[in-house]
């Protein structure tokens, strides 16, 4: 090889490594070219938590990653500034999709994701007196006659005599709610107050007086230290400050909070919303709109309802980033026995405790399996 040939090669290493090495380091420090845009970027990443473990997760179609027998989470790095698909799936469960936004120098996480079960297997409820359909709430011991309050004929006020009976505990009120020891009543007067559970040491709860309107449908709502009325569709909410009731949604026919009480959800005929319950005046958010009504909502954790429409079921996310995900449950659900059970005029009950759906089914009660972790 004579000189001329090995300093040639000498200049041709030289070159490649003064344009190699600059990318190399910037690659090393999380630079990217964005051929797209044309211009050298910083890289970002997606963290995702989903349950249960064993599921695949796949960006953008390409990126595979799955989680672990002892973790439930994926961090992907090195990803452009821009949108990405994140896909979660795993055999035997519905699947979960979400566009993420990924910034320079940010990671973007995508937590509290529940896979579901296509198939969840329902048992017929055998003792039809232990169904929750048929349980009385604390407010069936008491009955508004005449604008008063009296203790009812329900069973638990066996061992109340009939001159308690007859007797009013709180006179003059169109609508109550029983918290704990203590009852919350919404006088003819139009004020709100507050009493023992024998109506005695009367205090007010409010001082600027409602209109009150009797052939109006009025309901309390008490969570943790707020205070909602209903009046017929329009909900109120008191003021703890100035103690008077203001127009919180014009259209409302229920409301419950999140089992961590951070959340308030609340519908109409065709619309869901939630609010912070740390700043109930800021900004609502629409979380879903059917064309079909809806007929309950209820939380299954701080991050997932269940709604029971006109003739369906469904599961539903809060995540309002993207699409909201939601799945169907099936018109007709499987039995632990290996048969099926059409639904059909049907109610749901969520149960926190047990995490298991409650639905009666015409005179049957069907008890599904836990539906999360």
């Amino acid at each position: 090889m004579t000189k001329k040939i090995r300093l040639i090669i000498l200049a041709v290493c030289v070159l490649l490594f003064i344009i190699i090495t600059p990318y190399v380091v910037l690659y090393s420090l999380g630079y990217r070219i964005d051929f797209e845009n044309k211009k050298i970027v910083t890289t970002g990443g997606i963290y995702v938590r989903v349950l249960p473990q064993g599921s695949e997760v796949l960006i953008d179609s390409k990126i595979n990653n799955k989680t672990g027998l002892f973790s439930n989470s994926v961090f992907v790095q090195n990803l452009l500034p821009k949108q990405h698909s994140v896909l979660i799936k795993k055999d035997g469960y519905y699947n979960y999709q979400k566009n993420l936004l990924v910034k320079e120098n940010e990671v973007t996480k995508l937590e509290h994701v529940i896979l579901f079960k296509k198939n969840i297997l329902f048992e017929i409820l055998a003792d039809k007196n232990q169904s929750p359909f048929n349980q009385p709430v604390i407010e069936d011991k008491y009955i508004i006659k005449n604008s008063n309050l009296y203790y009812s004929s329900a069973k638990e006020n066996a061992n109340i005599t009939l001159l308690q009976k007859n007797t009013s505990i709180i006179k003059n009120l169109v609508s109550f709610k029983v918290l704990n020891n203590n009852i919350i009543w919404l006088a003819l007067d139009g004020l709100l107050y507050s009493s023992d559970i024998n109506g005695k040491n009367a205090q007010n709860l409010s001082e600027i007086k409602l209109k009150i309107n009797n052939i109006n449908i009025y309901k309390i709502f008490t969570f943790d230290q707020e205070i909602f009325l209903k009046n017929n569709n329009s909900l109120l909410l008191l003021n703890k400050e100035t103690k008077a009731f203001s127009d919180f949604y014009g259209n409302v026919r229920d409301l419950k909070t999140s089992p961590n009480s951070q959340k308030l959800l609340y519908y109409n005929d065709h619309e869901i919303l939630l609010s912070d319950m740390n700043q109930l005046n800021s900004e609502r958010t629409l979380l879903n709109r059917f064309s079909n009504q809806i007929n309950d909502c209820y939380w299954i954790n701080d991050d997932y309802i269940i709604i029971q429409l006109e003739d369906k079921i469904l599961i539903s996310e809060i995540n309002v980033i993207d699409k909201v995900n939601t799945v169907e449950l099936p018109k007709a659900v499987s039995l632990t026995d290996g048969t099926n059970v059409d639904l059909k005029n049907i109610k749901i009950l969520f149960n926190q405790q047990e995490k298991k759906l409650y639905i009666l089914n015409q005179k049957n009660t069907l008890i599904s399996e836990r539906l999360i972790p």
